[in-house]
């Protein structure tokens, strides 16, 4: 099932893949440089790792959202074949909704995790 819809969304992938390895390269130099410039670089890398991070989380979703119309047709695409359900399900997204939800759910999970360590 994995390997299906990772074909489906090929182009997702790889698009995605790119973006992490590139973003993670530049919190590399970034990182690297923070001794030089007195920890100036730690502020862009703060932002370029809350990036990748919002990639991600919305890729996961994306790819839950797949997964989940997948198994609902009963481990078929339905009629209108794998390319026409992904590109639904990817317009369809609402990226701001996904980043709000994942940061309230960040945000319930910490304020337990604090509350467990005090």
């Amino acid at each position: 099932m994995l390997r299906k819809i990772a074909l489906t969304m090929g182009g997702v992938g790889v698009t995605e893949l790119l973006t992490t390895l590139g973003l993670s390269s530049l919190k590399g130099l970034l990182s690297l440089a923070a001794p030089v410039t007195g920890g100036a670089s730690l502020v862009p890398y703060l932002s370029v790792a809350m990036s990748q991070a919002a990639i991600a989380g919305v890729s996961s979703y994306g790819i839950g959202e797949v997964s989940k119309r997948y198994l609902a047709n009963g481990a078929a695409w339905g009629p209108q074949g794998p390319k026409t359900v992904v590109n639904e399900i990817l317009s369809s997204l609402d990226q701001g909704y996904i980043l709000n939800r994942i940061k309230t759910e960040l945000q319930a999970k910490l304020k337990t995790t604090s509350r467990m360590t005090f």
